[in-house]
């Protein structure tokens, strides 16, 4: 592959839209004519595996915070797709949070790399690994709303443990590093705004 790969991160609270954005933004990418090829890099892939754990100490466990992700490896993911090449990223089980043994998945090569996860906003080192970054900005009640819908419908939650988690660990995770990451960002989009509208939005700034 020939070329320069550009790096874009989108980050907003849980709840906020940013993963459904990303997703469309690769996708128009992808299928636009004189659109940059693109792949789409997880950051909830690269939770650290909880398997030497019990059920009941996973459950514990704060994944709002930074130490739950593997960052070192994804650090690693970003500069090699960042040098034109390719990789294979895990997969994680939000049901049991551990990393499936046989599952991964090959991204790359690919001229533009979108980057998305709850806590890049709270990664000190996001700067040094990505061109762009975005922040999806949305109304905490509506991110409430949307985690139930996803954790109840997709992850097999129960509504009061979705709202505690929300409640103790979620909400003070984002109040902690929602304001610098939002500062930081190159581009603040509402996440209220349909994915097509908002994926455009960020292709007309960043002339993707």
């Amino acid at each position: 592959m020939t070329g320069t790969t550009r790096v874009l991160a989108i980050t907003g609270a849980s709840g906020s839209g940013k993963s459904t954005l990303a997703r469309q933004l690769v996708d128009d990418c992808n299928l636009t004519t004189g659109g940059e090829p693109a792949c789409l890099v997880g950051l909830d892939a690269y939770y650290r595996d909880l398997s030497h754990l019990s059920m009941a100490e996973r459950e514990r466990v704060d994944f709002d915070r930074p130490e739950a992700i593997e960052f070192p490896l994804f650090k690693q993911h970003l500069a090699t797709l960042r040098s034109g090449a390719s990789v294979v990223a895990p997969r994680y089980d939000f049901t049991t949070h551990t990393r499936l043994k046989l599952g991964s998945d090959q991204l790359g090569p690919a001229s533009l790399v979108v980057a998305d996860g709850l806590l890049l906003g709270a990664w000190d080192q996001l700067p040094e690994v990505v061109d762009f970054t975005v922040f999806v900005e949305t109304p905490l009640d509506l991110c409430l709303q949307r985690r139930l819908e996803r954790d109840c419908g997709e992850r097999g939650r129960t509504e009061e443990s979705v709202r505690s988690f929300w409640f103790s660990r979620a909400l003070p995770g984002f109040e902690r590093w929602g304001a610098v990451a939002r500062r930081r960002a190159d581009l603040v989009v509402s996440g209220t705004l349909s994915a097509p509208a908002a994926a455009e939005a960020i292709r007309r700034t960043f002339a993707l």
